[in-house]
C-alpha cells in the first residue's frame, strides 16, 4: 500500500497581529483608531475635539425649546391684553406714537440683512456674512432706540405706567420684547467677531451654518412677535 505523502506547508516569514497594524498616511493606511470618528469616517489629526461636543442638531433643539418659552410669554401677555381691554372700566385708548411705524419699518430691513448674513455664510464670503450680522445688530439696536423715543412720547401725552392699563400694556409689552431682541443682537454680534478668527479657530462649518441658521430663525421670530403685537395694539386700543 503506497505511503501517503504530506505536502509539507512553508510557515509564513511574519504573523501580523492586529495589534501591529499600522495606520497610516492618507493614502489608504490607517494610523490608528483614532482616526475614525463615531460615525465610521475618517477624523484626520487636527486636533479639534470641541467640534464632538457640540453635535448637529443640538443647537436647532435649543432653538425650538427657547422659541416655545418666548412664544407661550407673549401670548399669556396677549391673551391678558385682550381680556383686559373687554372691561372698559379705566380703560383709556392712548394714542400710539407714529415713530412705532418707523421702528417697524428698521425691524423687518433687519430680517433681510439677517437672511443676506446666512446666505453669504452658504456661500463661504466669511466677511460679508460678518459684516451683515453687524449691520442687523446695529438695525436692532436703533429698533430700540426708537422704542425708547416712543415711550418719551407716551409719557409726554400723560401715558404713564401706573395710570392707564392701555399704556401700562404697551410698556410691557415693548420692555419683554426689546430685552429678548437686545440679547439677539448680542449673539448675533459674538458670531460676527467669530466669523473673523483664524480658521483654525472657527467651528465645524456644518455646525457654523446650523447656528447661523438657528440665530436667523430667532431674528424672524422676534420680528413676527413685534408683528403681533403692533398689530393688537393697534386694532385693540
Amino acid at each position: 500500500m503506497p505511503a501517503l505523502e504530506l505536502e509539507s506547508v512553508a510557515p509564513p516569514d511574519e504573523l501580523v497581529f492586529p495589534s501591529d497594524l499600522k495606520t497610516g498616511d492618507g493614502s489608504g493606511n490607517f494610523n490608528g483608531p483614532g482616526d475614525f470618528d463615531a460615525g465610521g469616517h475618517g477624523g484626520g489629526g487636527d486636533g479639534d475635539d470641541g467640534e464632538r461636543d457640540s453635535p448637529a442638531g443640538i443647537y436647532r433643539v435649543g432653538l425650538w425649546a427657547m422659541m416655545s418659552a418666548v412664544g407661550t410669554l407673549f401670548i399669556v401677555l396677549a391673551i391678558a391684553y385682550v381680556v383686559r381691554s373687554a372691561t372698559p372700566r379705566f380703560w383709556e385708548p392712548v394714542a400710539l406714537p407714529k415713530i412705532l411705524w418707523f421702528s417697524t419699518g428698521v425691524l423687518l430691513f433687519s430680517s433681510l440683512t439677517c437672511e443676506a448674513a446666512r446666505r453669504s455664510l452658504r456661500n463661504f464670503r466669511e466677511t460679508a456674512y460678518g459684516g451683515w450680522l453687524l449691520v442687523t445688530a446695529l438695525l436692532g439696536v436703533v429698533f430700540l432706540v426708537m422704542q425708547v423715543m416712543a415711550w418719551r412720547r407716551l409719557a409726554d401725552q400723560g401715558a404713564f405706567l401706573s395710570e392707564n392699563p392701555h399704556s401700562s400694556f404697551f410698556y410691557l409689552f415693548t420692555a419683554a420684547h426689546g430685552l429678548h431682541l437686545a440679547a439677539g443682537a448680542l449673539v448675533l454680534c459674538v458670531l460676527a467677531a467669530r466669523a473673523w478668527l483664524p480658521v483654525g479657530h472657527r467651528e465645524r462649518m456644518e455646525i457654523r451654518l446650523e447656528i447661523a441658521d438657528s440665530a436667523t430663525v430667532f431674528w424672524h421670530f422676534m420680528d413676527g412677535i413685534w408683528i403681533g403685537l403692533f398689530t393688537l395694539l393697534l386694532v385693540r386700543g
